[in-house]
């Protein structure tokens, strides 16, 4: 059942659990906060050209990490696709994975752009005995693993406002 979450709702409520290392394939780079809502798509389309160009196929769902955030300033952030395994190099693209451990997880959907979704996630996280596997750096909070995965596949569905998106977050 759907929980309201300010614009959006939570679609799966959040938990912990046991990941295995997750390949990716993507770009990465530091990006002004005003910009990230155009950056993303930008980044995932440069990310498929240059998979299509190398012959190779989007390999799985879109994704983005946040290395570093720092409110209203930057991020240092990775956007691309999931991966079964390692790919062979192509040039312009980077390759990198989320390593195995304990996330918190959350599912949400809506039109926030994922504030409230990690929020919800932090604030029970926090409230659950859970510590962010995070540090500060000159770049701000800088983490071993966070990010988002577009559960829903986002070529065939317009509507941005429906959705789904996973947040997970590794903890010590």
């Amino acid at each position: 059942m759907a929980k309201p979450l300010g614009d959006s709702v939570i679609v799966e409520a959040p938990k912990l659990e046991e990941r295995h290392i997750q390949h990716t394939i993507g770009i990465r780079q530091l990006i002004p906060s005003k910009t990230i809502a155009a950056a993303i798509p930008r980044l995932l389309a440069k990310t498929k050209k240059l998979l299509a160009g190398a012959g190779i196929d989007v390999p799985g769902k879109p994704f983005f990490r946040f290395y570093s955030i720092n409110m209203g300033v930057q991020y240092d952030i990775e956007v691309g696709y999931l991966c079964n395994t390692p790919l062979m190099h192509i040039e312009g693209l980077s390759q990198s994975f989320f390593p195995p451990g304990k996330y918190v997880t959350l599912k949400y959907a809506g039109k926030n752009r994922g504030y409230q979704g990690n929020k919800a996630l932090i604030e029970w996280a926090r409230a659950n005995g859970y510590e962010q596997d995070r540090w500060d750096t000159e770049l701000g909070d800088t983490f071993r693993s966070r990010f988002e995965v577009y559960v829903s596949d986002i070529d065939n569905e317009e509507d941005h406002r429906k959705w789904i998106k996973e947040v997970a977050i590794l903890v010590r």
